[in-house]
């Protein structure tokens, strides 16, 4: 059987980016996910030298950057006077991942649907088509990470832009942490996932978020997800991550390890 490519997102080392490469390495992690919505990976930091330099030490390093991240928490997609500049900012990201040759562009995105009727905000629709269109335009597939919309939500967002390069990232904890169902998300959605977030956590309610945890410590069925996934043959990418640690490189390790226990024996 072979082992899917397990990576991890370099903002969660908690290092600079060159040494996190090494890190990564060093740890036996195949690929990368970098943050580029800000810090020395951004579109305004990175010049076109810099980029290429990037990649060659990426190779050279034998791992492989198989998502960038487009973060802008400060500028939501729901919201009419923050969204263009959240739209302009992500298709210079695009930009980014075509020169790095880099397939995949990950957001998370927040709830972007009415909390009460479950409609699609009208803004955030119009922000993700143009965001989609300029992916469609580049090759390159735009995975919104969703955590606060459930299945039924996150259809009707998908219908509602109907774009292919639209994607989804699935991150079980984020679901599980914020009271939706990933085991729903990802049986109605399988053929849109694009890559996996590997992690865990405990359910929230109504009251109150749930925690993330060390993984396999959490509520999320990991078992049960990477056995779906297994059955609709997914070969992407799982990218470890831990938000909250204490010693990054040790707790995403071991979450390394963790996963690759479950993937063998599932």
């Amino acid at each position: 059987m072979d082992t899917p490519p397990i990576g991890l997102d370099i903002e969660d080392l908690q290092q600079e980016t060159k040494s996190g490469i090494r890190t990564a390495a060093d740890l036996g992690f195949r690929c990368l996910e970098i943050p580029a919505g800000q810090g020395d990976v951004s579109p305004d930091a990175l010049s076109s030298s810099g980029r290429r330099h990037l990649a060659r030490l990426v190779d050279g390093f034998g791992l492989k950057i198989v998502a960038i991240t487009a973060e802008f928490p400060e500028l939501r997609l729901t919201d009419p006077v923050g969204v263009h500049q959240r739209v302009e900012k992500t298709i210079q990201v695009l930009d980014l991942a075509r020169d790095l040759g880099v397939s995949a562009v990950v957001a998370a995105t927040g709830a972007l649907t009415h909390p009460d009727t479950g409609d699609p905000s009208p803004v955030a629709i119009e922000g993700l088509a143009h965001i989609a269109e300029h992916a469609d335009a580049r090759s390159i597939r735009f995975c919104i990470r969703a955590s606060q919309d459930d299945e039924d939500r996150l259809s009707r967002i998908l219908q509602a832009v109907a774009c292919p390069s639209l994607k989804l990232c699935l991150d079980p904890a984020a679901l599980v942490m914020a009271g939706a169902n990933p085991m729903g998300v990802l049986q109605r959605f399988a053929n849109q996932i694009e890559l996996v977030h590997a992690r865990d956590g405990t359910v929230g309610r109504a009251d109150s978020a749930g925690a993330e945890t060390d993984f396999g410590r959490g509520d999320v069925d990991w078992m049960g997800m990477l056995v779906v996934l297994s059955g609709v043959e997914y070969q992407g990418p799982y990218i470890v991550r831990r938000h909250v640690a204490r010693s990054p490189a040790s707790d995403l390790d071991r979450g390394r390890a963790a996963l690759l226990d479950y993937i063998n024996r599932r």
